[in-house]
């Protein structure tokens, strides 16, 4: 990694160290957890998405499939299919603890935490603790000189009337669009590769005072026929002022991780 891109990291986690400790003293200034109001719009005139989310857990398992992956499975190159054969469970990235991407991370059913500021939204996850800095002033993407591709990819948005579209690229290609134990056919692997070509469009809008709507379109040329669109997940509001840390830890090992899928 350049000395340019190592800056970018730290200073990325600097901003969101700071964004935490001041949304710590908002919150406690606020008043308890329940009696706080989230207006439709923020103080600067955008829909509000503000606040500690939870959704239902999505996938395909014990014969369902809540998460279109059956259509996603179907859409793999042969290249691709030829590559995930090799592959097992344990070669899935969260069981070395690293964080899954969107539109993954919106399946898990832990509660991410969205706050914003004029000209930006800040989306943390609970589990695989990690954040995103998500310009929302439709800004181009950071220019190529100083682009790297991280896990979480390069994210710019613009709003759409009450929606926020969200464009991200430039992801390292690590990453699965779903769990290990996700198998919606009886042929299924359980394998859901990615590549660095991929390209994902989300779409965030609040439905009402309690509800958010997460949904996600999926271009990947080198894995993927066409794309794959997401069905809507359905984000409920939590009474709390914020979102706790579910601890991975790497020396635990896949074992430890599938075994508690299993469970």
């Amino acid at each position: 990694m350049s000395r340019r891109a190592m800056a970018v990291v730290a200073g990325t986690v600097v901003v969101g160290a700071a964004l935490l400790i001041g949304m710590r003293v908002s919150v406690d200034e606020s008043g308890a957890a329940g009696t706080r109001i989230f207006p439709a719009q923020t103080a600067w005139g955008e829909p509000n998405l503000t606040g500690v989310w939870r959704a239902t857990p999505l996938g395909a398992d014990s014969g369902r499939d809540t998460f279109n992956l059956a259509k996603l499975e179907g859409l793999y190159t042969p290249e691709a299919r030829a590559r995930m054969k090799e592959l097992s469970a344990k070669d899935d990235p969260t069981m070395r603890c690293t964080p899954p991407a969107f539109p993954r991370a919106a399946t898990l059913g832990h509660p991410v935490q969205i706050i914003q500021r004029p000209g930006f939204a800040f989306v943390f996850t609970e589990a695989y603790p990690v954040f995103r800095i998500i310009p929302t002033s439709g800004r181009p993407h950071t220019s190529p000189k100083y682009l790297f591709p991280p896990q979480m990819g390069d994210s710019t948005a613009r709003w759409e009337g009450d929606t926020l579209v969200v464009d991200v690229i430039s992801f390292n290609g690590e990453g699965w669009l779903a769990s290990p134990r996700d198998r919606p056919t009886s042929a299924s692997t359980g394998v859901w590769l990615t590549s660095d070509a991929m390209h994902v469009v989300e779409r965030w809008r609040r439905i009402d005072a309690d509800t958010l709507e997460y949904r996600a379109r999926v271009e990947d040329p080198n894995t993927l026929t066409m794309p794959w669109e997401t069905p809507a997940v359905t984000f409920k509001r939590q009474q709390v002022d914020r979102i706790e840390e579910i601890l991975c830890r790497p020396e635990d090992g896949p074992e430890t991780y599938l075994a508690r899928l299993a469970s």
